[in-house]
């Protein structure tokens, strides 16, 4: 198991850095910490999980849904 702190001087700025782990299989462990600096999120993930995330294709193009009226 691999455990990451991300630590960030406001909510958004955290936010912003947690959501760009989420593709690479990292999962939030835990509430939102406030401290003298800001803000912290503790983030952890499983070998098997980086592994799966690795062998899937990536695809950039957004699926396209047809509406039915």
């Amino acid at each position: 198991m691999e455990y990451n702190i991300i630590t960030a001087p406001d909510l958004e700025s955290l936010a912003t850095q947690v959501a760009d782990l989420f593709p690479m299989g990292w999962k939030l462990k835990g509430s939102i910490l406030e401290h003298t600096d800001g803000f912290a999120q503790q983030v952890e993930r499983r070998p098997s999980d980086a592994l799966r995330v690795k062998r899937q294709p990536r695809t950039s193009k957004q699926r396209r849904t047809k509406w039915i009226e």
